[in-house]
């Protein structure tokens, strides 16, 4: 079913956490792994959607770039 693929991968997205000590750059491939799954389930997300949902999974640690990120940057120039 592919709402349910929809949901399931929608699920893993707002699951996903950066902890403190992981490689960024897995914590990346993973969440690109799932934007890409999307795209095939044809259920595509804008690019200034995955960049909040990206930094959405960032721990505290990652505070301040969030911050600087989401206030520096209209949406619609918010990109991966």
């Amino acid at each position: 079913n592919n709402s349910l693929n929809k949901t399931s991968l929608m699920r893993k997205i707002v699951r996903l956490k950066y902890r403190d000590g992981e490689i960024i750059v897995e914590h990346i491939n993973t969440f690109m792994g799932y934007m890409n799954q999307l795209v095939v389930a044809k259920f595509p997300l804008d690019d200034a959607m995955q960049a909040i949902l990206l930094l959405c999974t960032l721990s505290h640690s990652w505070k301040n770039l969030v911050v600087t990120l989401s206030t520096s940057c209209q949406e619609e120039n918010l990109s991966l």
